[in-house]
């Protein structure tokens, strides 16, 4: 019986500790790699939190604790190297409203309850749920969320300032005060979207070698 326990506990840190596993697999090689991609990653997540900050109407600086710590835990607990962990325009947006109301205490709140029922659904297995969502409620969930993200940006993107609550309020604030857009802000978010766009185009292009080929 003494001789099956160390084995049991062994399986059960894999299993529930993945870090155990890989960490004495690792090498110089992976960290170098390693090194190159959170180099990377990282020059876009800083920014990208920071806009999210300000999307769940928080100071900029919550959202590069959102960005790392969430990282850092996944790290050891975590079981799937190909996922993405930090703050999504999707939170940020459906936090606002709470945020507005309640202030900055709610949202860090809302995000222990939210890993509360997490770690809950994970001890149940209730991945298995999510075979039931089709495909054309994600979609039309996905759509939707986009169309009021972009709705939610029209004030910074024309340089308005006004407060709104919804959808509907925020379409209909930018419309009266169109008048008031500042040109230079216009200009510039204009610009940004279009260099992006552009951007998105650049893997497309085919370089040929000095053979023509």
């Amino acid at each position: 019986m003494d001789t099956k326990r160390p084995s049991r506990v062994k399986k059960f840190l894999l299993r529930r500790v993945p870090v155990v596993s890989w960490l004495p697999q690792y090498s110089a090689d992976k960290a170098i790699s390693d090194l190159i991609a959170g180099v990377t990653v990282g020059l876009t997540l800083m920014p990208q939190g920071l806009a999210y900050a300000v999307l769940a109407g928080l100071e900029p600086q919550y959202g590069l604790y959102s960005s790392f710590m969430g990282c850092l835990v996944y790290m050891v607990l975590g079981s799937c190297k190909d996922i993405t962990i930090g703050p999504t325009a999707l939170m940020a947006l459906m936090s606002y409203k709470h945020v507005v109301t309640h202030g900055p205490d709610f949202a860090i709140l809302l995000c222990f309850l939210t890993g509360c029922v997490q770690i809950l659904m994970g001890i149940l297995h209730l991945g298995v749920l999510i075979d039931f969502i089709s495909i054309p409620v994600t979609v039309g969930f996905t759509s939707a969320t986009s169309v009021i993200i972009a709705v939610s940006q029209l004030k910074g993107l024309l340089g308005l300032k006004f407060s709104s609550s919804g959808f509907l309020d925020t379409l209909s604030q930018v419309v009266q005060n169109l008048h008031k857009a500042r040109v230079s802000d216009s200009v510039l978010g204009l610009t940004c979207i279009c260099l992006l766009l552009l951007l998105r185009k650049v893997k497309d292009i085919k370089l040929s070698g000095s053979d023509g080929k």
